[in-house]
């Protein structure tokens, strides 16, 4: 095993990627930090160098008397001949007679003839010494000063400016914090993004698309045996799926055939009560078990087969179905509220559960009444309002269990105790909640309504 897969971890690994991305963010702010600190340090040197040696050149200025012997200056002083201090000086006249110093060239006086008076300017000199020089008129006579350096090479001196210089740019070093917090930051999110898109992709696997897989293929590496794991557990639920289709679609061959001879059976029956008796039965048997056949459709919903569903147009659809049937039970239906309300969903399950919702309530509500489907846009959904007993508080929880007809059921009702458990799990799949009310002078409002639409 290579020093770098142990330090860093194998190829293309998350561990990796995030040192990786997060050791080339932190230097690039590193970089940038030291390129500004030490930009604005040497820049701040310069300045402060350039600041002293004017007020050395003005301090010189102000001692020239050229009513006094060398104008009153000292040629012998150490600070016109000497090299051991920070600065050495040199005054020159008109015409460039030295009066006082040694940096004396044809080179450096052609630079100090250029000034105006009381101009500093930069003075070129040979090696790494810094010259600058000013022009003064003292009583109708030119001077011209010329103040050199000799700049100590000293690290701990530079040291202890670098230092002061960080103090005076504290701001700098935050700024250069708050980006090292940010580009990593941006790394770990950018190493991650690979997760997100499997997460992305899980999202969408579900009964109704349980031939997709996850995409292993932009994975760090630890993550790849997982992958597989994971892969080869859906192609198991997937044959479970299958199997279990299978033995629905061979169920309703098998017991609707048996149920259709039964209804052939019970028409050559003679005595008529018996017949309409038994008719009833199948009727019912033939309801539950489609019941159960929807139960199980709503169980296996995912949101992967959901399209752009309007909620108005269920209603009418499904409304329009069951009007004839009200009709022969002196009933009546309406549609009111939103004319277009657009949610994402299954049309088919939605159909079902507001299917079921209105021959409860067509079941419960009193004769010659009205059942109402309401429908509503924010939040979306429906309510179904009938004129029937109501729900006592205890049960308005326990109707939506499975096998549940409610305590006004009698036992000869057509009710299966299955219709409102399909409701509820067709809610649940669709992120929708289901509530049942009491109704402003008698009866139930059932509500269905979506908590986080998608349209």
């Amino acid at each position: 095993m290579s020093v770098s897969t142990v330090l860093f971890g194998p190829r293309r690994s998350l561990k990796r990627r995030l040192l990786l991305n997060i050791i080339t963010a932190l230097s690039l702010c590193i970089v940038v930090a030291v390129v500004v600190l030490i930009s604005e340090f040497n820049e701040h040197l310069e300045d402060t160098l350039e600041e002293a040696m004017i007020g050395e050149a003005k301090e010189v200025i102000a001692q020239i008397d050229p009513s006094l012997p060398s104008f009153g200056l000292n040629p012998d002083a150490l600070r016109f001949r000497g090299v051991n201090g920070n600065f050495r000086y040199t005054v020159f006249t008109d015409e460039g007679r030295l009066v006082a110093g040694g940096e004396a060239s044809d080179e450096i006086w052609r630079q100090l003839a250029k000034l105006q008076v009381g101009a500093a300017r930069s003075v070129t000199l040979l090696g790494e010494r810094i010259g600058l020089g000013m022009r003064a008129t003292i009583m109708d006579q030119n001077f011209y000063v010329l103040v050199s350096t000799f700049p100590k090479r000293n690290n701990e001196t530079r040291f202890s400016k670098l230092l002061h210089e960080i103090e005076e740019e504290i701001w700098w070093a935050i700024l250069a914090v708050l980006m090292i917090i940010s580009a990593a930051l941006f790394a770990t999110r950018r190493s991650l993004a690979p997760l997100r898109t499997l997460s992305e992709q899980a999202r969408e696997i579900g009964p109704l698309a349980a031939n997709r897989r996850l995409d292993a293929g932009k994975l760090p590496a630890e993550f790849v045996p997982l992958i597989t794991d994971v892969n080869e557990a859906f192609a198991r639920l997937e044959q479970g799926y299958k199997a279990q289709r299978d033995f629905s679609s061979n169920v309703a061959h098998e017991i609707r055939t048996p149920i259709a001879v039964l209804r052939s059976s019970i028409d050559r029956i003679e005595d008529a009560e018996l017949a309409q008796t038994l008719s009833q039965d199948a009727d019912k048997l033939d309801r539950i078990f489609s019941q159960l056949i929807d139960l199980a459709r709503a169980d296996a919903a995912s949101i992967s087969g959901f399209e752009t569903v309007d909620l108005h147009a269920v209603a009418v659809d499904t409304a329009t179905g069951l009007a004839q049937g009200a009709v022969r039970n002196n009933r009546t239906l309406s549609v009111t509220g939103a004319e277009r309300s657009e949610v994402s969903g299954n049309t088919g399950l939605l159909s079902i559960a507001l299917g079921n919702l209105i021959r409860n309530a067509l079941h419960c509500t009193a004769e010659h009444s009205e059942v109402e489907i309401e429908v509503l846009s924010d939040p979306p959904g429906w309510r179904v309002l009938d004129r029937g007993p109501g729900v006592p508080e205890a049960l308005k929880s326990a109707l939506f269990e499975r096998f549940n007809r409610g305590a006004h059921s009698s036992s000869n009702s057509n009710g299966s105790g299955i219709g409102l458990a399909i409701v509820k799990s067709v809610a649940d799949c669709h992120n929708a909640t289901v509530a049942i009310e009491n109704r402003t002078g008698g009866g139930s409002v059932f509500s269905f309504i979506f908590n986080n639409p998608r349209p």
